[in-house]
């Protein structure tokens, strides 16, 4: 896919994303396959879900959306990137520009990394530690180069296609 488009907002994925993403979409769609009647009760498929109505009926609605800042946790020099948080304690991070009409979807935590405040796997601590390597980049040009780059090259059947 190019990107996806949604209430006039054009949104890319990153690849530190997308990797979340294909590794649970993967898990949903063997569970689905395995546990037809069941898979939908998992914890695995309710996060799926969770995480594209965050995209589709929240951030894509209104990404600056005051409740969508960051307070200090990420410290200051981080304070452009915003983060949406659902299922009490799951966080997805993004960015966006309102004169390019578009959204990057940067990362978003895991089971293993929950947020938990002081814990070494803190969402935010996992994430603070992923932009001081770099990756995500923190300049705007080279993040949306990626997503671009990443979006276009990835397929994952069962996320955001209404097939889960």
């Amino acid at each position: 896919m190019e990107y996806v488009e949604l209430n006039g907002w054009k949104i890319f994925f990153h690849s530190c994303f997308l990797k979340q993403i294909a590794e649970l979409t993967e898990k949903v769609v063997a569970l689905k396959a395995s546990k037809p009647n069941e898979y939908k009760g998992k914890k695995e498929t309710k996060l799926l879900k969770a995480i594209e109505r965050v995209i589709e009926e929240r951030i894509a609605t209104d990404p600056f959306n005051p409740q969508y800042r960051q307070g200090d946790t990420l410290g200051d020099e981080y304070k452009h990137w915003f983060r949406a948080k659902f299922l009490s304690q799951f966080r997805l991070f993004y960015r966006c520009s309102d004169e390019y009409k578009t959204i990057i979807i940067g990362w978003v935590n895991d089971f293993d990394t929950l947020r938990a405040y002081g814990s070494k796997t803190d969402a935010y601590k996992v994430f603070s530690g992923m932009l001081k390597a770099g990756e995500p980049p923190e300049d705007w040009d080279t993040l949306l180069t990626q997503a671009k780059k990443a979006t276009s090259t990835t397929s994952i059947p069962g996320f955001l296609d209404n097939q889960i």
